[in-house]
């Protein structure tokens, strides 16, 4: 499918462009982690490298998915600058230049302003995909106000606004962590795991119930973030969101023509599981407060950046095939079924999994053992970008 209508991306260089400095900022994630061990750099490191990773893939899946018209030549850059340049002041602020903070915090909701936005008003009259694009903009609805809140803690952070404002910050994770990525990820899950897998699947009237309760669920949370029961009740909603998507995820792979499970959906797989762990940890976190930092790397660390990772084999094959293809519409390409080399990307995927709950198994029970655990899943995120430049190699440097 995506393959099949590479003329709705208008600018493929542009979007690799933004998911290489998307995945520049996943080893710094990787790298502070690994070096500092839990820590709000490393942390932002990772968002950061979620939030370009979703300006840039969204270049290519609103108009694929939605019919909308594509940006315009270059648009994802203008799309991505503030983004690239908000977090780089972000993090070198939480590394001691404190008087960034205020420069951060204005730039990122600048650019969640203007990506929000122009995204909205993209797919509000798209022909296709009515559920898809009420869910992106409930997504980029609560992205918005999840950038306002972290402009005001980065005031906050640097002297320019009330401290109080920091208390915030549940309510940032919330929206930011399950409203905006986490509805994104599972409606678009819902046509990628059949196109992976060449599977048919019949929607019936609750198939896409998961992603409504998701967005629900990251809403409430927001909403109840100084409530401990309600927040209960918003984390056991997002359990059984991701209960319920797998349960139809499960289904269309039982359907599937392909035997082999490809490499995005054994990424998927281990996601989605790390997503149910994410909530169940979050639910316990209501009443043993230490289980937050372990919900935390298993949603951010495991749910999100697995699926971003696996969906991105596929996402940066198509992206160099696409630009090969326009720079020598003549040449003979190499299949994208035959790019990705399995044995190192399943060992990527081993690492990062397990390093992904050994870090939330030691800043829950064994803090001491946190840079052994971070050193692990650190290995498997530079595999993991190894392999993403061989696959676009194979094609771009084929026509250098």
């Amino acid at each position: 499918m995506i393959a099949g209508q590479g003329d709705s991306v208008g600018d493929p260089v542009g979007s690799g462009i933004v998911l290489a400095v998307a995945f520049a900022y996943f080893l710094c994630g990787c790298v502070a982690l690994a070096a500092q061990g839990a820590s709000l750099l490393a942390l932002h490191a990772f968002a950061a490298f979620v939030v370009l990773s979703v300006v840039s893939a969204s270049n290519q899946l609103v108009p694929v998915l939605t019919g909308a018209r594509p940006l315009p030549p270059r648009g994802v850059l203008t799309m991505a600058a503030p983004f690239a340049a908000g977090f780089a002041l972000l993090l070198a602020a939480f590394a001691g230049a404190g008087g960034l903070f205020p420069a951060a915090g204005i730039l990122l909701l600048a650019g969640a302003a203007l990506w929000s936005v122009w995204t909205v008003a993209r797919i509000a009259r798209a022909p296709l995909e009515g559920q898809t694009r009420a869910a992106v903009t409930i997504a980029a609805a609560a992205f918005l106000v999840a950038a306002g809140l972290g402009a005001a803690m980065a005031l906050a952070l640097g002297g320019r606004a009330a401290p109080g404002l920091l208390a915030l910050a549940p309510a940032h994770a919330s929206l930011a962590v399950v409203a905006f990525a986490s509805t994104l990820i599972v409606a678009i899950s819902y046509r990628f795991v059949p196109m992976f897998a060449l599977a048919h699947t019949d929607e019936g009237r609750w198939t896409r119930s998961a992603q409504w309760l998701v967005a629900g669920a990251g809403v409430l949370g927001a909403a109840a973030a100084a409530w401990p029961a309600w927040q209960r009740a918003a984390f056991a909603l997002a359990v059984v969101a991701a209960l319920a998507a797998m349960a139809v995820h499960l289904r269309t792979l039982r359907a599937r023509l392909r035997k082999r499970l490809d490499v995005s959906l054994r990424y998927a797989a281990a996601a989605w599981v790390s997503a149910v762990a994410a909530g169940l940890c979050a639910v316990a976190a209501t009443w043993r407060p230490g289980a937050g930092s372990s919900a935390v790397a298993l949603a951010v660390l495991g749910w999100l950046a697995l699926s971003i990772i696996g969906y991105a084999f596929k996402i940066v094959g198509f992206l160099a095939w696409e630009h090969a293809r326009r720079v020598a519409p003549d040449a003979s390409l190499p299949p994208l079924g035959e790019a990705v080399p399995m044995r190192a990307a399943n060992a990527a995927l081993a690492l990062l999994a397990v390093g992904a709950l050994a870090v939330a198994a030691a800043l829950g029970a064994a803090p001491g053992l946190l840079r052994s655990a971070a050193a692990v899943y650190a290995a498997g995120g530079v595999s993991a970008v190894v392999i993403l430049w061989s696959v676009a190699w194979r094609y771009v440097g084929a026509r250098a």
